[in-house]
């Protein structure tokens, strides 16, 4: 039976994100008790201290990475035409298109939703989740859909449904109040309430089909083991090769009308270098349609020793990049040095520059007596690198919760 499964050439998915680069022996930063010198250091900026996954350690470069790689395919970027108009593939998401000038260069960029005006009104995503149910060869299971009443009291797929991401809640961007909203609506609207603020419709929602389709893998010991980690409520994570997991993964009954998403339960993916905690990428059907889908880990605290890396951190991170750049391909004046992004890099990334920080301070959100760690998204008016955008974001800031308080600047 012919299916059609994800392809990372290079090692890589389109739009990988929160890539965690680890080195054995890095010095300095912070090292959690009972994790020897040497475990996987992470340097993430003046913005986020320095992290220290725990207690993983590989060969690498001791930064945040964005990526290995694109697919290429000419047929999946928003491009200038000689008229000056864009052009965009097609999706089977509701989806607009728009530009910008920098200097003599037109940016095309490519976005989910409908374009951001007075009577824009709403729109709302389904997202279909795959659990995927893992058994390791030392028999330790971790299932996005159980209840493991060490870490939480609900599974790790209800802990995201029953988050921010897919429930209102009050959320405001420094003087502006933006009213009682999902996450990553409130960053769509954020970025863009110069256009939306008159309109109280304007709306990118998520609504969960609420089925998990539950996926059992059992890892093969070359592809995969677990690690222990001293006082984790969970006692081990899993870690799983990137490449060997996307090979499992079958995109030949997803909908492209829905967001799919491959959802894990405290596994971490890896390749020889690099340690992956979600990325966001396309898929095509057999009639050449192009869908979205995003792999999440759902993560306990304490994995991370910025403690803010938890529960729906990663979630928020590739949700808010589907949307604002569902291909991976929306084209800005390239930024960097930040971030996950220790080098440069030029695309419309909205969860990268920021990774690690989370919304309004690191104080998340609480709904229904439990804290939310959602990740602070960055808005469109970071990546124009001019001062002319600056009116567009909520509070004239640009990002969720004003961390960023100007625009990019050119990286070389």
């Amino acid at each position: 039976m012919n299916q059609t499964r994800f392809v990372i050439p290079s090692v890589s998915a389109l739009g990988l994100a929160w890539l965690l680069a680890a080195c054995s022996g890095a010095s300095g930063g912070m090292t959690p008790s009972g994790v020897a010198p040497g475990s996987q250091t992470l340097t993430h900026n003046a913005l986020v201290a320095e992290q220290t996954y725990r207690p993983i350690t590989l060969n690498g470069h001791p930064e945040w990475v964005f990526r290995l790689g694109y697919v290429s395919n000419p047929n999946v970027a928003s491009r200038p035409n000689a008229d000056g108009t864009c052009s965009s593939p097609q999706l089977s998401l509701p989806n607009w298109t728009s530009s910008f000038r920098n200097g003599a260069s037109t940016y095309c960029y490519q976005m989910i939703g409908v374009r951001p005006k007075s009577t824009a009104g709403g729109t709302t995503l389904t997202t279909q989740v795959y659990a995927y149910k893992l058994t390791f060869s030392d028999g330790s299971v971790f299932d996005p859909t159980a209840v493991n009443r060490s870490c939480d009291s609900v599974s790790p797929y209800k802990r995201m449904t029953d988050s921010p991401l897919y429930n209102a809640a009050p959320i405001v961007n420094g003087k502006v109040k933006l009213g009682t909203i999902q996450y990553e609506d409130a960053q769509s609207v954020g970025e863009w309430y110069k256009f939306v603020k008159a309109d109280g419709k304007y709306a990118v929602n998520l609504r969960d089909t609420g089925k998990p389709l539950v996926i059992s893998l059992s890892v093969p010991a070359g592809e995969g083991h677990t690690e222990t980690i001293s006082g984790f409520c969970n006692g081990v994570i899993g870690l799983v090769n990137v490449n060997w997991l996307s090979s499992q993964i079958s995109t030949a009954k997803w909908s492209v009308h829905q967001v799919s998403v491959v959802l894990l339960w405290d596994v971490f993916q890896t390749s020889a270098t690099f340690i992956y905690g979600g990325y966001h990428t396309f898929y095509q059907n057999k009639k050449g349609q192009n869908g979205i889908a995003s792999v999440i880990t759902m993560s306990n605290p304490g994995a991370f020793s910025e403690k803010g890396i938890q529960d729906v951190h990663i979630a928020a991170h590739e949700f808010g990049e589907a949307i604002n750049d569902p291909f991976g391909s929306d084209t800005v004046p390239a930024w960097g040095h930040i971030g996950q992004q220790p080098n440069c890099q030029n695309n419309l990334e909205v969860g990268d520059p920021l990774t690690g920080t989370v919304y309004d301070g690191g104080a998340g959100i609480k709904l229904k007596g439990f804290t939310y760690h959602p990740q602070e998204l960055v808005y469109f008016n970071w990546f124009t690198q001019q001062t002319k955008y600056g009116g567009y974001g909520a509070d004239g800031v640009y990002s969720m919760s004003g961390t960023f308080k100007t625009h990019a600047v050119l990286c070389t």
